[in-house]
């Protein structure tokens, strides 16, 4: 790493022309832009110092990653620093250097972008916090920095940069792993601190980076730009995300999509899922955290495995980068002990998975190599037999029967890492001996092989070694051990709930999720007219008031009838607002006083009625949808009437969807346990599918924010809406 004077132009980073220009997509411009700051042969240090902090550090990692290329250093006050000769301003410098880190306060920072890029300089990255997470000053510095990057690609602001290891480039304040070796993991955070964070746990396992890009306030490059550029980075196996929050949920998505398309996999790590925790989002990076259960929903369904904690996200990415193809998702679990045994078998039952379902040739081996006592089942406990004693062989032939029964695909070795006994080293011995024998005995039989201690705490520095140098995952802790399995051996879309129960208990609906928008509510003639006019059809229907025109009209659609308030409450059900099976005059009659006087106790002036003829027994269905500010408009689709309440989740899609896309829907949405899962068979799917993709285009409408259709009701061909509720923006 060197300064040089004998470079009078920028170069251009392979496969890239110089002055790209700013994209607006995540596609193929957006790309470049990214490789001009990832892929940089030149680098500028503004700010750079001898005292501690982010520049000396910058400069440093730089070195320790080897980067061959010129750096230059920028100190408007001395000619020297760190033995290198330093520049008064970028101006100063004898050529355009591809990448300025600008390590000064965000009024300098402002200040040394915009000089940048009237150079021709093609990417920066600010470190700088004090922006829009901070106020009004912040939020019109971070404007400016925005209108700078239409012609330089810029990371941050707030962030500690990147590093690449892969081309040994590493602009990066933060502490580089021991040793600085790439590896088949990339790492995109919104936190610099978390990035820190899960490097070094990630390092302690043995884990190495290839990519490490902290994105801090996003003012430009996003995290979709970034994951859609590593998609192509043909040594990655594990994409992993730390993200607080995005406003640009398609394009995120797409990048997801591209980056499962091409052979990765995918885990993000999602915080402010709670509304304290989105509060804590937008004051950190000035992100908006949206509704995390949509979030799972949608990204479940583009390849991505989210994990809840820090130590699953760890887990899933060592498993991602160690783990190959497993042939089926069936697992041999093999232990020392019953009690763990017993343990072993609830944590798989929980988390989903599935144990192999050993064959009687197998069992019979078992018997003929374990002590009389041993129990042969799966998970099997081999009792400790001489491994205890240091003897490890009719352990290791158990493990290696156990392996090659033909249902098993993944071999799990149970087994305490922890080695804090009395007896030098024999805890960690045993561990060793285990490990090591789960692994000939699955390399033997053609079988992946992952190992689980139940425990966390420190692991045998042998045993550590020989896990790495093997390529075996070793995930610490029960819970999330068997979480992370699931997660990587369950089915790539794995639909979540897209609303969580209130405080009452009961499921809140879109239209409930939407906002203080009550001003928007549509009365019922008017969400049936908008349903109708994307092309649902909804069920025969008055609206009346008077008690003449109320009988009169059920006259008309024919008895048994329901009456309903018409008015554009919220929740019928809540003011007491709908009334079923009226058979005669006098009874809607009665029912009519009752909705009056419940619309009055509601404190509801408008006291006009729905009048409908009962709608056939058949399976409910909701469909709605909500304008999401990550997402844009999310067409929902569940179990309808008290199922809204009382059942399962809603699965999730980006609306509009076509027919296609709705029928699937409806067959993830209906599959689950209970009334609507029993007679899903019963009704003609397809036209639902045409319902729900009417509905979706009610969804998208540009002035449309939430949509409740409750419920959807189908019996053979006959598809009938009998309630809706439309909230305008």
């Amino acid at each position: 790493m060197t300064a040089s004077k004998s470079r009078t132009r920028s170069a251009t980073p392979s496969g890239t022309e110089a002055g790209t220009g700013a994209g607006t997509t995540v596609g193929t411009e957006r790309t470049d832009r990214v490789a001009n700051l990832l892929e940089a042969r030149s680098v500028a240090v503004v700010g750079a110092s001898d005292r501690p902090g982010p520049a000396r550090n910058v400069v440093s990692n730089l070195g320790r990653a080897g980067f061959a290329g010129p750096v230059y250093l920028i100190n408007a006050k001395r000619a020297s620093v760190a033995g290198m000769p330093a520049y008064p301003s970028l101006a100063a410098l004898p050529v355009t250097c591809d990448l300025v880190v600008a390590a000064v306060n965000r009024e300098a920072t402002v200040e040394v972008v915009e000089e940048a890029a009237r150079l021709g300089t093609r990417a920066a990255v600010l470190l700088a916090a004090g922006f829009a997470e901070s106020g009004r000053r912040g939020a019109l510095l971070e404007t400016r920095l925005a209108e700078a990057s239409h012609d330089i690609a810029l990371l941050g602001p707030n962030c500690l940069g990147f590093a690449n290891l892969e081309d040994r480039l590493a602009p990066y304040s933060g502490p580089l792993m021991d040793p600085p070796e790439a590896g088949p993991v990339a790492l995109v955070s919104n936190s610099g601190a978390i990035a820190c964070t899960l490097t070094g746990a990630a390092a302690e396992r043995g884990l190495r980076f290839g990519y490490v890009v902290t994105t801090g306030n996003q003012v430009d490059l996003r995290t979709a730009n970034f994951v859609r550029y590593l998609a192509d980075r043909p040594s990655l196996k594990v994409i992993a995300c730390y993200i607080e929050g995005f406003a640009d949920g398609r394009e995120l998505l797409e990048a997801f999509r591209a980056a499962a398309e091409a052979g990765k996999r995918l885990v993000v790590l999602k915080a402010g899922r709670t509304k304290t925790g989105g509060e804590a989002a937008r004051t950190h990076t000035g992100a908006l955290a949206g509704s995390s259960a949509l979030q799972e929903s949608l990204f479940g369904q583009v390849g991505v495995m989210v994990a809840r904690d820090m130590e699953e996200f760890l887990a899933v990415v060592e498993l991602g980068a160690r783990l190959g193809r497993v042939r089926s998702g069936h697992l041999g679990i093999v232990t020392i002990s019953g009690g763990e045994r017993l343990l072993m078998a609830d944590a798989t039952e929980e988390a989903g998975l599935t144990l192999a379902n050993l064959s009687e040739e197998t069992e019979a081996r078992l018997k003929s190599v374990l002590p009389a006592f041993a129990a042969v089942s799966n998970p099997l406990d081999t009792t400790g037999a001489g491994i205890v004693e240091g003897d490890v062989r009719a352990h290791a032939e158990a493990v290696a029967v156990l392996a090659a029964d033909p249902d098993v695909g993944l071999v799990v070795a149970c087994q305490d890492a922890k080695n804090g006994w009395a007896q030098p080293q024999a805890s960690s011995q045993m561990f060793l001996d285990a490990v090591t024998a789960a692994h000939l005995a699955s390399a033997g039989a053609g079988k992946p092989l992952a190992v689980v201690s139940p425990t966390c705490g420190a692991v045998d520095a042998r045993a550590r070694r020989y896990m790495v140098d093997n390529g075996i995952p070793f995930l610490a802790g029960l819970g999330p051990a068997m979480s992370a399995l699931a997660k990587i051996l369950g089915p790539p879309e794995v639909p979540g709930p897209v609303a969580g129960r209130g405080a009452d208990g009961r499921r809140p609906t879109p239209l409930e999720g939407s906002g203080d928008v009550g001003r928007g509510r549509l009365d019922a003639r008017q969400s049936f007219a908008r349903l109708q006019a994307a092309g649902a059809e909804v069920w025969p229907h008055m609206v009346v008031q008077s008690e003449p025109d109320v009988v009169a009209g059920a006259r008309r659609l024919g008895w048994p009838v329901a009456l309903k308030l018409a008015a554009a409450t919220p929740h019928r059900g809540e003011v007491d607002g709908v009334r079923l099976n009226l058979a005669d005059e006098r009874a809607v009659k009665t029912a009519r006083q009752a909705l009056v006087l419940a619309a009055t106790a509601a404190r509801i002036s408008d006291h006009r009625l729905l009048v409908q003829p009962m709608a056939p027994d058949g399976v409910e269905i909701f469909v709605g949808g909500l304008r999401d500010p990550q997402f844009g408009p999310v067409v929902l689709v569940g179990p309808g009437g008290s199922g809204v309440e009382d059942l399962g989740s809603f699965v999730a899609a980006l609306a509009p969807v076509s027919r296609d896309r709705a029928l699937e829907l409806v067959a993830r949405a209906l599959s689950g346990p209970g009334p609507h899962g029993k007679k899903r068979r019963e009704f003609d799917h397809g036209a639902v599918a045409t319902t729900i993709a009417a509905i979706s285009r009610l969804v998208a409408e540009p002035d449309v924010a939430a949509v409740d259709v409750n419920p959807v009701v189908a019996m053979g061909k006959t598809i009938a809406v009998v309630d809706a509720k439309v909230v305008l923006t």
